[in-house]
């Protein structure tokens, strides 16, 4: 069985990875103008009906 700390230390460069892979995607969405079509394909991705 793992302790604590030797899970967090696994999972703190995963959850570090995914935060700066969100934070490129939005940087690359302002840079290019695109951030508002793909609020538009998150919104339509939600919608059922």
């Amino acid at each position: 069985m793992q302790k604590s700390g030797q899970v967090w230390e696994e999972l703190t460069p995963w959850i570090i990875g995914i935060i700066v892979l969100v934070l490129v995607v939005i940087f690359y969405g302002i840079l290019s103008g695109k951030l508002s079509g793909m609020g538009d394909f998150v919104r339509n991705l939600f919608r059922f009906g």
